[in-house]
């Protein structure tokens, strides 16, 4: 309250009024009382659009609505200094935005499209790094890898002290890996700064990466967990494993030899973790967000799906779902709106990082991948009785084949890298796996044990 009288009192000493306003409202966001600030932003627009400081306040009110979520008001406010303030320094700030906004929405090419629009006409743009980012994420969920490397390696020419660098280092590395050269992916991950507080992430993403670009073989097994009738289980990909039991209906969270659980309201059918969003559990009818802590039920022509068997969450938040009475899967946005219709009977269905959905069905034998679009792309029929399926984090997939007595390891090309006979390695079936950052696979057999694989 202090910082705000003071600035309020300076305010008052040969300022214009227009510039009083301004101040007034920043006095009011530094002190956290956003609808104040908001409305003297407002008052300063309305009454002086043709202040220095108006495109300042509609840039404020924008991005306001943009953190509380409304993103049709807030696109309203930057497309208003789009049109007329494009002299402004807040220019590049709105159409920033405002391709946040669109990505948010899945314009890929739209928000491609306004960030170039900074890129080519603000060279000297103070949020640059943030827009070469941005456009090599984009081009990634396009597919097209080689253009993305290509606007990261700006950031790390240009932008080493940039808040994005790690982010954009980690980036380059998976886009190396998709484009097999998993020697260059080791060198973006040795850019970033050990003292970052997710140098523990760059441990796993290196341990993973040296596996496969040395070609080293799963060999150690031991038991990780004990917990009564073990069923799904699913990382958070840093080293927190989640675990559904059977007998008690409680989800274990478990990491570095700590363990807390929580009940769920009825039977689990279905678990996913989301890096962007969160983790996620389905009973027969409903969804539940833990990390936003609601939860959401589907319709198809006004009916609720009853019988959700298997769920994942895209880049976008999109929710996918298979429900197994009307043997379709379903895409839903994170509104519960309906998008699109998968008819096709399946097993469950899996989503990796590059977007790719994995269908797994007709009795676990077949796999159709699709885009995100729902294209099909390629179909597998290689490998019998699927009963498990998970991703790490360069897109290489591991399986529970022949009824949960083979573990399989593909590259994220489809080629094997590792086949391994665990019912006589371990003695029993296993009919659940996931998989954490570094590589390290988790499997659950149906009586007491998580096993780890290293």
């Amino acid at each position: 309250m202090k910082i705000l009288m003071v600035l309020l009192l300076i305010a008052n000493f040969n300022t214009s009024n227009d510039l009083r306003i301004y101040e007034s409202g920043m006095a009011f966001l530094l002190n956290k009382n956003y609808s104040e600030a908001v409305k003297e932003f407002q008052t300063l627009v309305d009454q002086y659009p043709q202040s220095d400081k108006a495109d300042n306040a509609l840039l404020e009110i924008g991005k306001y609505y943009y953190t509380v979520g409304d993103m049709k008001k807030a696109k309203e406010y930057f497309e208003r200094i789009i049109t007329d303030y494009k002299t402004s320094d807040s220019y590049d700030n709105a159409l920033y935005f405002k391709a946040l906004i669109l990505l948010n929405n899945q314009d890929i090419d739209g928000a491609y499209e306004a960030l170039s629009r900074i890129k080519a006409g603000i060279p000297d743009s103070e949020i640059l790094d943030k827009v070469y980012y941005k456009l090599g994420e984009i081009s990634g969920l396009k597919g097209n890898y080689k253009q993305g490397l290509f606007f990261i390696s700006k950031i790390y020419m240009r932008f080493p002290e940039s808040d994005v660098f790690d982010e954009a280092m980690e980036l380059a590395s998976y886009y190396y890996y998709k484009l097999k050269n998993p020697a260059e992916g080791l060198k973006m991950l040795s850019f970033i700064t050990l003292e970052n507080l997710k140098s523990e992430n760059i441990d796993y993403m290196t341990s993973n990466l040296l596996r496969f670009f040395l070609n080293k073989k799963y060999k150690i097994h031991r038991t990780y967990y004990q917990m009564p009738k073990p069923g799904l289980v699913a990382t958070d990909k840093k080293g927190t494993l989640y675990a559904y039991s059977k007998r008690d209906g409680f989800i274990y969270v478990i990491k570095k030899g700590k363990m807390k659980k929580f009940s769920t309201p009825s039977e689990v059918t279905s678990i996913f973790y989301s890096p962007k969003y969160g983790f996620f559990y389905a009973t027969s009818n409903r969804v539940f967000s833990k990390r936003d802590r609601i939860s959401k039920s589907f319709s198809d022509d006004g009916e609720v799906l009853n019988n959700i068997v298997s769920i994942a969450v895209d880049f976008f938040g999109n929710y996918l779902i298979y429900d197994k009475d009307r043997a379709i899967v379903y895409k839903f946005d994170k509104n519960g709106k309906l998008l699109k219709k998968i008819v096709a009977p399946a097993d469950y269905i899996k989503i990796r990082k590059d977007g790719k959905i994995f269908i797994v069905r007709d009795s676990r034998n077949v796999i159709d991948i699709r885009n995100f679009d729902g294209k099909l792309i390629k179909t597998i029929a290689t490998y019998r009785k699927i009963v498990d399926m998970d991703f790490d984090n360069y897109d290489n997939i591991y399986m529970l084949v022949d009824k949960g007595k083979t573990l399989v390891i593909l590259k994220e090309d489809l080629s094997l890298f590792q086949r391994i006979d665990i019912y006589n390695t371990l003695g029993g079936k296993f009919y659940h796996l996931s998989v954490d950052g570094d590589g390290t696979i988790f499997l659950s057999d149906k009586s007491s044990s998580i096993v780890r694989f290293d």
